[in-house]
């Protein structure tokens, strides 16, 4: 503890040590198995560190996912879908770099318990649309969204990811609306995240939340985001998906209500 103290300038509880130290697992695990579950990284994030803080940390284990992702699935990007997002991302990023400078810590995190509990409500909404469609019709590609719905999503998960890096179930559904087979499904999410997170970069430096103190903290993150991605591999195989999301969605949940209190 006397280490990572003097190393940081933080002091935190045990579990707040915890958090910080097995992080970057989580977010493996959101990359390489479950997109989505990142929201639970945030939420306990924002717990254990000044919310700020907390966002801000988890941006370097962020870049490192997605550009492993995007190595791997750049080919099979929606480049027309990817451009429509990106563009309407822009202005919830905008309205996330607002929100941010306008808001202290303390009125932070229940704006960020409030959009986590959105995002699950997102979650819930994308499973219900896929069970609706059928394991039949899910490859189904090029179905038409409506441009203002398609601007609408867009702004939705850029305000969702610059604040809180949780725009992830908001992409997920927009591009299961839109009809888009796997492959496809994933190039365009992990690009569209890609260019996300380095756009946060600047967003994030003019707020001064990209400090050397924050950069410390993400080092201590970032050796547990290659063995995350490894767990993910091997729970992938044994532990049932739907078991696992559920166990995400509750822990997240409860996270985010505490955010709140």
């Amino acid at each position: 503890m006397e280490f990572l103290e003097s190393f940081t300038g933080l002091t935190l509880p045990w579990w707040g040590w915890a958090i910080v130290l097995l992080s970057g697992a989580g977010v493996g695990i959101a990359k390489a198995a479950l997109p989505g579950s990142g929201i639970l990284v945030t939420a306990l994030m924002v717990m254990a560190l000044p919310a700020r803080m907390g966002v801000a940390a988890m941006l370097p284990m962020m870049l490192v996912g997605s550009v492993v992702s995007v190595k791997k699935y750049w080919r099979f990007t929606d480049r027309k879908q990817l451009t429509v997002l990106v563009s309407s991302a822009l202005l919830g990023l905008g309205a996330g770099y607002l929100i941010l400078r306008n808001t202290s810590n303390e009125q932070l995190k229940p704006v960020i318990g409030v959009m986590i509990l959105l995002m699950l409500a997102f979650q819930q909404g994308n499973e219900y649309l896929r069970r609706r469609r059928g394991a039949g019709s899910a490859g189904e590609s090029g179905q038409s969204v409506a441009p203002a719905l398609t601007m609408v999503f867009g702004a939705l998960a850029g305000m969702g990811t610059g604040m809180a890096n949780a725009g992830s179930p908001i992409i997920s559904l927009y591009l299961l609306m839109a009809g888009l087979p796997k492959l496809p499904f994933l190039g365009t999410s992990t690009a569209f995240f890609f260019v996300m997170d380095f756009l946060k970069i600047p967003m994030y430096l003019s707020l001064g939340m990209l400090t050397g103190q924050v950069l410390r903290v993400s080092l201590l993150t970032l050796p547990s985001l290659i063995p995350g991605m490894w767990l993910a591999f091997w729970m992938a195989g044994r532990i049932p998906q739907g078991v696992f999301v559920r166990l995400i969605q509750v822990l997240t949940a409860v996270a985010a209500i505490k955010l709140l209190m």
